[in-house]
């Protein structure tokens, strides 16, 4: 497939390819289903001569060039009302909305472009019809690179149902991946906890693995209930096959939700723990310098009197004055100790 200028694949890593390409192309992949898993590839003039009965045409858009929202304004034939929505600035949540024979369904999707969070969603807005499937998106997506491959190969969807749940799944695939990295590390800190590894650097991964695992909740909350209506739809491009693919989709997802609810749990868990042996560790410590300070309160008692330049001091004029004192200082000390014992002081 030859793309145009500004592909998807063209995003590679540390590269910045907005700075390598003159001009932003609105149409990123535009391709024909043959009905065998393949696919053709069209360019702008044949994408504006397509009638349904040539097949189905599955247009991928940058939302982010003025070109995308001029052909969809002008020439996608797509009703107003629809428009509004696929166009509008703010990134909307997901949802699953019916129109007739046709269906708006917006996503989020996994982050996978270079130093990029994962967590940091891209938005994916996609118009179904019978014979047709636009998907826009204003950031690189890597699901769509899939897909292409998939449909150069001759391994891909075969028809707009079919397009929709390779959409889906793909999607969810990515959203997988990432949750079992999040997972991963949230297994190995556990085990330093278990272990009690003196690593005073886990607070700051949970906390940040947390904070991930809320934003995708936050994100994801809404998309399982957008995918659990998708198989609920009555439309005639929808056979009894997608809609189960549809359905295991929806389940999956509501996995997805279980498993981040359950790591979110796992963290804050592990979070308390580490907690708990820091606040054990201050409180040894404290206890030892309080025993400390308690053996030694006596004994600076003691030195601050004999210091005192008045007569009488004991042992002022003997010879060995010094040795003697000192001797009974440790001695005295020594017994403190001993009876701090036998009192279970420490």
């Amino acid at each position: 497939m030859t793309d145009t200028p500004y592909a998807e694949d063209e995003f590679l890593d540390g590269a910045d390819a907005d700075s390598l390409m003159p001009e932003r192309e609105w149409l990123l992949y535009a391709i024909l289903l043959d009905g065998k898993g393949g696919g053709k590839s069209l360019d702008e003039s044949e994408v504006g001569e397509w009638k349904p009965e040539d097949g189905t045409l599955w247009l991928h858009l940058d939302l982010s060039v003025a070109g995308t929202h001029d052909w969809m304004l002008n020439r996608s034939g797509i009703d107003p009302l629809v428009l509004e929505a696929l166009l509008e600035d703010e990134e909307p949540r997901p949802r699953c909305m019916p129109f007739g024979d046709n269906m708006l369904l917006f996503l989020r999707a996994i982050n996978l472009n270079p130093d990029e969070d994962p967590d940091d969603m891209i938005s994916l807005r996609i118009w179904c019809e019978k014979n047709r499937i636009i998907t826009l998106r204003d950031t690189p997506l890597a699901t769509m690179r899939e897909i292409d491959r998939k449909l150069m190969t001759g391994v891909g969807p075969k028809s707009t149902g079919e397009m929709l749940d390779e959409v889906c799944s793909t999607t969810l695939d990515r959203i997988v991946s990432a949750v079992a990295d999040l997972e991963y590390s949230i297994d190995s800190i556990e085990d330093k906890i278990i272990d009690e590894d003196d690593d005073d650097d886990m607070m700051a991964p949970l906390s940040e693995a947390r904070r991930k695992l809320s934003e995708m909740r936050r994100y994801l909350s809404p998309q399982r209930d957008a995918m659990e209506m998708l198989p609920r739809q009555l439309m005639s491009w929808l056979n009894k096959e997608i809609q189960y693919q549809l359905r295991e989709n929806a389940n999956r997802m509501l996995r997805i939700i279980e498993d981040i609810d359950s790591l979110r749990e796992r963290a804050s868990i592990n979070m308390d723990e580490l907690s708990s042996q820091l606040r054990e560790e201050t409180q040894e410590n404290m206890y030892m310098l309080s025993v400390l300070a308690a053996i030694f309160i006596p004994l600076t008692f003691i030195t601050g009197l004999l210091g005192m330049n008045v007569g009488g001091i004991p042992f002022a004029d003997h010879e060995h004055g010094f040795l003697i004192v000192t001797g009974l200082m440790f001695l005295f000390g020594l017994i403190l100790m001993i009876v701090f014992k036998r009192l279970k002081w420490y």
